[in-house]
């Protein structure tokens, strides 16, 4: 692997470390959300997704295994995308804040696909 693919490999897999550390450290916000829209057992899907961003992340960031966690962080961030950020049901600024958010996780589901289709 070349030094700007370990680099940037490394920057797109910062966001779900910290994402899984900070959900890991205070979930109340995260579960809320998961109950708003119906979640099975939130709490429990929380520490699940959450787990998934930290491990995924960190092999990721070290190499091993990248197209199963870059697979797996994809997949984690469908549920993360729509329940997290709603911009549908918003107005104004905070809809444009949650739009936002929104679609910069599509930029990094995008990007996660194309490091998962690596050869």
């Amino acid at each position: 692997m070349s030094v700007t693919g370990f680099i940037g490999r490394a920057l797109l897999a910062s966001i779900f470390i910290r994402s899984g550390l900070n959900h890991l450290q205070d979930p109340d916000p995260i579960v809320r959300a998961a109950k708003g829209a119906e979640i099975p057992e939130p709490e429990l899907a929380v520490k699940v997704n959450s787990a998934v961003m930290l491990g995924a992340g960190a092999m990721l960031a070290l190499g091993v295994a990248p197209r199963l966690a870059s697979t797996a962080l994809a997949v984690s961030l469908v549920p993360t995308t729509v329940i997290g950020h709603p911009f549908w049901d918003k107005q104004g600024q905070e809809r444009h804040h949650q739009q936002t958010h929104f679609m910069k996780n599509l930029a990094l589901f995008g990007a996660l696909l194309a490091l998962g289709s690596r050869k």
